[in-house]
């Protein structure tokens, strides 16, 4: 199939952005919105393009790390799992709706000016033309009415530079009229205007460098509409009064009169008629694909997945949606309207916020956008509390009406049908712990039996244990050097080494039963590598939908002494305690072992850094058996904080010596190997710089590390010593964590 060739710059970006927002809110709400705060409505605008701000940036970072059509759906489907997917697809299939009867109900207002014609039937008789359009597929009238939008700003533009002669200057645009309780009101029920900005979103597949022009294109069409919007309706209460603008439906339509005259007012009309009809269109058109998608995930029956034969359209989607359209001009005015749509939108646009937040601080290897949000996570934390404070404005009247029409629907059907055609978890599943291990045995058969399909590359044998489990990301910086590692403490003995991709969930396991030349070159060069060191490796792609579930279930289904991995570095950017490798520090039964690599191709000299005097043998067994791998010498450093004198020196320096005839004699370490352990005692006032400066007349460093949880939230939160060492030493570094429940093989030194 082919794909798409992105073809779409800044200019067609802003485009879009901007003829998904103009309507209703330019046309319609100021009138309404005036009532509750009177002369600041200008600013109740602004107030909820600041609102938006933050939702815009986490849209753009989602949309670039899944650019796939769903759209904001996909997205929190995909973090939180089916039953908040089915209540984002079915909330936003609604609000979009009910935006495009807003400005149905709009165009029948404006229309009033040219015939007497009855407001419901008139919205009511266009909203079935629409249908009609949309399911006979003729898009082309969509471009059209883009260019509309860009005569409209521009007529718009011009009435604002003719009004100025108009004002009315005893009217004050900076007077509260129903105090700050009348100004937030306002916004939330105005916020319903900036829905569109980010509805490009939905189409950054053909966006070209979507990681720049996407962001710019929506904050630039963000700043031109905001910009629109707040001059507008300082003029309207710069010129009316409040008699005159209080709950007008077609304030426009007043205020070109009293600029250019009655023939001004008709083309103002008109461009009204035109611009909010292009408004419920697109409305229909993108709100008919949230059945689509969702019933491609099995969230929905399949037929609002089909296409008609001939016009190859989702009809039953754009018929549903019609239906609904509809039943909200029969039932509902039109504030209720515009409040119900606002406060979903408001509830859509923190859960972006949240999630971003989440699949951020989770780590999923999956999750890897072009574009990142600045300011993180205060731009996201700000985005939640200015939707929760306009939410608590919005009225609790209007947020039950949309608990009772949006939400309990969307949930009562994800229990009825949903959740027995879907088994998805998303990356916040809940599961109980006896669930996850079924799920996790569950996933490790299934991705067995992919492989045993897939004839060009081998099954994973998990009846033959392993010794040593090399875990690979597709990022580390040298795969060879950690194979090696493992290579070094398997001993001969089975060596597996798993290439771990992890998918989101929405995606089918089969799509990846072709190996990639990539990995093709990696297990050419792995299997190479073990005739050459004559250790039995296996080498498996795996594609996980949690890779460190699936590290953990083959650990224990290996019977492995080792779990190797790469260091990944300190995670930045993030701001909760979650870290994937602190649990599997904590669950793993196997040793787990952290490698940094610093570059260095070949270990002549390992460091071990001495912690416990009373119980510090683990690290030097670990290092011992690589000594006798790499044919390496080895030394014992501990640091003993300030100098003292010489004779305290000496003191710790005859301790350690003591500590190494120790490991000698406990492990029986033949002369030969014994006169390559060495001593080494530093002092000073700073252990890390002390530690970084040893650390270069060294190949390697090997040291035990805390278990993660028993940390104090602050070195979690910061980092401890260890991360800081890992992350400063010159040498490369090995950190271990030793099970709990099983014994290190001693080293062994037969030939």
């Amino acid at each position: 199939m082919k794909k798409l060739r992105p073809n779409l710059g800044l200019l067609s970006v802003v485009t879009i952005s901007i003829s998904a927002m103009l309507g209703s809110g330019l046309f319609v709400l100021p009138g309404i919105a005036f009532t509750k705060t009177g002369p600041t409505v200008w600013l109740a605008y602004l107030l909820a393009a600041v609102a938006v701000f933050p939702a815009s940036l986490s849209k753009a970072e989602l949309a670039s790390a899944m650019p796939t059509s769903g759209g904001t759906y996909v997205y929190l489907e995909r973090t939180f799992g089916p039953l908040i997917g089915t209540i984002a697809g079915l909330g936003l299939w609604l609000s979009l709706l009910l935006k495009a009867a807003l400005a149905l109900v709009g165009f029948g207002a404006y229309l009033d000016v040219l015939a007497n014609i009855d407001l419901q039937l008139t919205s009511i008789s266009l909203l079935l033309l629409i249908v009609a359009i949309n399911i006979m597929g003729t898009g082309k009238v969509s471009k059209f009415l883009t260019v509309i939008v860009f005569i409209t700003i521009m007529l718009i533009t011009i009435l604002e530079f003719g009004s100025f002669t108009h004002f009315n200057l005893t009217n004050n645009p900076f007077q509260l009229g129903g105090g700050l309780k009348g100004l937030f009101s306002a916004t939330a029920l105005v916020f319903v205007s900036y829905a569109g900005v980010t509805k490009v979103a939905a189409i950054a597949e053909e966006i070209l460098e979507p990681e720049k022009n996407l962001p710019r294109g929506i904050l630039l069409s963000l700043f031109i509409v905001t910009l629109l919007y707040c001059s507008v309706n300082y003029i309207l209460t710069k010129t009316f009064n409040a008699s005159e603008l209080s709950n007008n439906l077609r304030p426009i339509y007043d205020l070109a009169v009293t600029v250019g005259g009655k023939y001004a007012g008709i083309l103002l009309c008109v461009i009204a008629i035109l611009c909010m009809t292009s408004m419920a269109n697109a409305g229909i058109l993108a709100a008919s694909r949230f059945p689509f998608a969702m019933s491609r995930d099995n969230l929905m029956p399949n037929r609002f997945g089909k296409l008609h034969k001939n016009f190859l359209t989702p009809v039953w989607s754009i018929l549903a949606s019609g239906l609904i359209i509809g039943l909200a001009i029969t039932f509902f005015n039109i504030e209720s309207i515009a409040k119900l749509a606002s406060a979903f939108i408001l509830i859509v646009y923190v859960s972006e916020n949240i999630a971003v937040i989440v699949l951020r601080e989770t780590r999923v290897q999956w999750y890897q956008p072009k574009y990142k949000s600045p300011l993180y996570p205060l731009n996201q934390i700000f985005g939640i509390a200015c939707g929760g404070a306009l939410l608590f404005y919005i009225g609790g009247s209007v947020l039950v009406q949309c608990i009772g029409v949006i939400v309990a629907p969307a949930i009562i059907f994800y229990f009825f049908y949903g959740k027995r055609n879907s088994s998805r978890l998303g990356v916040l599943g809940i599961r109980s712990p006896k669930r996850a291990f079924e799920e996790d045995e569950e996933k490790l058969q299934s991705l067995t039996s992919l492989e045993e399909r897939i004839k060009k590359i081998p099954s994973i044998d998990l009846t033959e244990d392993a010794r040593v489990v090399v875990s690979l990301f597709g990022k580390e910086r040298s795969p060879e050097m950690l194979i090696e590692m493992g290579a070094g403490l398997a001993r001969k003995e089975r060596l597996e080494v798993a290439h771990l991709t992890e998918v989101p969930e929405q995606t089918e396991l089969e799509d990846f039963a072709d190996e990639p030349s990539i990995l093709h070159s990696l297990r050419r060069r792995v299997l190479a590598m073990a005739m050459e060191n004559q250790v039995p490796v296996t080498f498996d792609p795996i594609v996980s939908y949690d890779i460190i579930k699936t590290i953990h279930t083959l650990g224990t289904r290996l019977h492995c002494e080792w779990m190797l991995v790469e260091y990944g570095g300190r995670t930045t950017g993030a701001f909760t305690l979650h870290n994937p490798i602190g649990w599997l520090r904590d669950h793993l039964d196997c040793h787990l072992g952290i490698f940094r690599d610093a570059g260095v191709r070949y270990f002549r000299k390992i460091m071990v850094l001495v912690k416990d005097m009373d119980n510090d043998f683990f690290p030097m067994v670990t290092a011992a058996n690589l000594c006798k791998v790499n044919k390496a010498s080895m030394t014992l450093v501990r640091y003993i904080g300030d100098f003292n004198g010489q004779e305290h020196f000496k003191e710790k320096e005859k301790d350690l010596q003591e500590l190494k005839d120790k490991f000698i004699q406990q492990y029986n370490i033949p002369t030969a190997q014994a006169q390559h352990l060495n001593t080494k005692i530093i002092a000073g006032e700073d252990i890390l710089q002390k530690l970084t400066d040893v650390s270069s007349e060294f190949d390697l460093m090997v040291f035990s590390i805390d278990e993660y949880l028993n940390r104090p939230w602050y070195k979690r939160f910061f980092g401890g010593l260890d991360d800081k060492l890992t992350e400063k030493a010159v040498c490369s570094v090995l950190k271990i964590r030793p099970s709990k429940t099983i014994l290190l093989s001693p080293p062994t030194w037969e030939e």
